[in-house]
Parts: structure tokens; sequence; C-alpha cells
């Protein structure tokens, strides 16, 4: 089998707001372009109804998924916006499932060719976070995980 870089056409993004995971958006604008790929963005809230992930408090008549989507909708709105980014569907999964297993499963469902991910956001300097190992260990399709730019040797 003879492998191509055109083999990708839907690409998918786990968006986690991070700033090494701006470099991976960077880097994979710059792949879908080359490729005239489909590009999606997917931040995954881990939603546990027990949580209280927000820091201030939430109108009682709005319910904290909602609130939580709205506020991430509106982060992956300034990335399209900022990274100029054309043709990018948005996407926001709320799950009581780990954000793995969700970034899994819809790429499944999308028959998406390409995830990238970024080393955990919050985690220790270069190390892959529980994530990013469990999308590489667990996925179908080809997985790009991308370092932080000062990291390289």
């Amino acid at each position: 089998m003879e492998f191509s870089i055109n083999a990708y056409k839907t690409i998918l993004v786990a968006v986690d707001f991070s700033d090494i995971n701006q470099a991976a958006i960077e880097r994979t604008k710059i792949l879908a372009k080359q490729n005239d790929c489909q590009l999606i963005l997917l931040h995954v809230i881990e939603h546990f109804p027990f949580d209280s992930p927000l820091g201030s408090a939430i109108p009682e008549n709005i319910s904290p998924d909602h609130k939580l989507a709205q506020s991430a909708r509106a982060k992956l709105d300034r990335l399209v916006s900022e990274f100029q980014l054309e043709n990018v569907q948005q996407e926001v999964s709320i799950t009581t499932k780990s954000a793995r297993k969700e970034i899994l499963r819809f790429a499944t469902a999308h028959n998406v060719d390409l995830i990238v991910v970024a080393p955990h956001g919050r985690g220790m300097f270069g190390a892959l976070g529980s994530t990013a190992i469990g999308v590489l260990n667990g996925a179908t399709c080809d997985v790009l995980t991308v370092r932080e730019p000062q990291k390289r040797v």
C-alpha cells in the first residue's frame, strides 16, 4: 500500500484551548489547506453532574451544560477568527465519559482520517497526557501529536 498525504480528507483537532493546542491548530490549518481537507475543531466538556467546573455562579434559568457549551462555542469562534480558518466545522460535545472516549467516538462517527492532539495543555512540559495517549492507542485512524515548538532539538 502506497501512502499519500492526500489520503486525509477529514481532520479532527481536539481543542482544549491551551497554548500548545494553538500550535496544533496552526499546523493543522496548513495541512488542511495544502490537501483540501475538511477541518473539524472538537472541544469535549467532561461534565459529570456532581462537578462544578465554572468559577462563577450559574443563573438558575440556565443549565450548567448550556453555560459550559456556550462558553466553549465562544472560544471556538475566537480561534476560528484568530487563525482565519475557512470552512471549518466547530463541535462542542458534553459527555459524562472521558474526553478520550468522546474524541474516539466522534472520529469514528464522522469518518475522520486524522486526529490531531497536543500534549496535555495543563500537564508537565512535553509530556503526553492521558487523553493524548488514550487517543493515540485507541484510534482506528492516524494520530498526529504536536509538540511545543521550543521543545524541538
